[in-house]
């Protein structure tokens, strides 16, 4: 579910922003509970919440804010945070930089939450973040460290080809470790490709090869943690037995409403990825949006943590449905635009893990 389009960032790379028209508008929450109610009919089970930063400097987002009876954006969040869970999906909410009380906040609703570092590399006189304030390295690290302090279950990620050196993507990696051997809370690290966008400022750029991707995955797995999942997105990068066989062993989330953020690229449906999978002796299973390890009341809050019995029942139900994958084979291929309602929307999706230990059909 994306809320808002606006952002007071323009990255280089970034065609998500929209500051005009419709999309930059607030969603209302009567709209955002039908699109749970339509994520949930759809066999969903998390709900993906996606924004730019700092959508509160926008006129027309604090007048809607108002005009449903809340005091910011972050008692917005929870509110439909809540809807979500009690229509049996799991929020995971990812709108950029946030404060350790916001975190909080949200934690009471929320069982994870995320924000990509990128890079640790300052790149604010470069194209990617020349305009993007809100990406200094040091404002990332910040919000990582306050999301430990507050005990969110937490997901971030490098961007690799917008212009950092490749030394920087170790020395990303080891700050993201260092953050993790401190506070035990990062369950899982993207190794993202950078995809040129038309109308952008780096639209001529080339996005990294196959091979560059796979030792960046390569180099993930031999810096993280072993407790930290490295993932790689196989819409965006789909020579996936490549960065399987380099060390990642997730690949996120998959949307029958499609990926907002490279809105061209489309999953395949998940029975396609298993079959590829098993054919090298891997398999792919569901998981929830929460990592295992952190379903416990040390980590989640009392209503998270209740909402997980009910989400397991409905996973299962869901995939044993002969229906299931039907809907995104059919996206996958479709040649016609999507409509106005569809493009606004990032509804829900279902996440997967790779088991390399042992080979089975899913």
């Amino acid at each position: 579910m994306i809320p808002t389009h606006y952002c007071r960032n323009t990255c280089g790379y970034c065609a998500f922003v929209e500051r005009d028209g419709a999309r930059a508008n607030l969603l209302s929450l009567a709209r955002a509970t039908e699109e749970i109610e339509r994520a949930r009919r759809s066999g969903a089970t998390e709900l993906l919440i996606m924004s730019g930063v700092g959508v509160e400097t926008s006129a027309s987002v604090r007048r809607a804010l108002a005009a449903e009876g809340f005091a910011d954006y972050i008692a917005y969040l929870f509110c439909i945070a809540r809807r979500a869970l009690a229509a049996g999906l799991l929020p995971h909410i990812n709108i950029g930089n946030v404060t350790e009380n916001e975190i909080r906040l949200l934690r009471e609703a929320t069982p994870s939450m995320g924000m990509m570092l990128e890079t640790i590399e300052d790149l604010s006189g470069e194209a990617a973040h020349r305009r993007a304030p809100d990406k200094l390295p040091a404002r990332r690290m910040a919000t990582m460290e306050a999301a430990g302090r507050a005990r969110m279950p937490w997901t971030t990620g490098i961007l690799v080809g917008i212009g950092e050196l490749r030394e920087s993507r170790r020395a990303s990696l080891e700050s993201i470790a260092r953050i993790h051997d401190e506070h035990k809370h990062i369950q899982e690290v993207i190794v993202q490709p950078f995809t040129p966008h038309a109308a952008t400022a780096m639209s001529r750029w080339s996005a990294p090869t196959v091979c560059e991707l796979r030792d960046t995955v390569r180099l993930a797995r031999e810096v993280l943690p072993r407790d930290v999942v490295v993932q790689i997105p196989p819409n965006i990068a789909p020579d996936i037995i490549e960065f399987v066989c380099a060390g990642a062993s997730d690949l996120g989330g998959i949307s029958p409403d499609g990926d907002r953020i490279n809105p061209d690229e489309r999953w395949l449906a998940p029975r396609a990825y298993a079959r590829a999978l098993a054919a090298h002796g891997f398999s792919l299973q569901p998981r929830l949006a929460v990592h295992e390890r952190f379903i416990n009341h040390d980590w989640l809050a009392s209503e998270p943590l209740a909402a997980i019995p009910v989400v397991r029942r409905r996973l299962s139900a869901h995939v044993a449905s002969p229906a299931y994958g039907a809907s995104m084979t059919k996206q996958s291929n479709a040649a016609a635009p999507q409509s106005e309602a569809q493009s606004f929307i990032h509804t829900s999706q279902d996440s997967f893990a790779v088991d390399t230990n042992a080979a089975s059909s899913f």
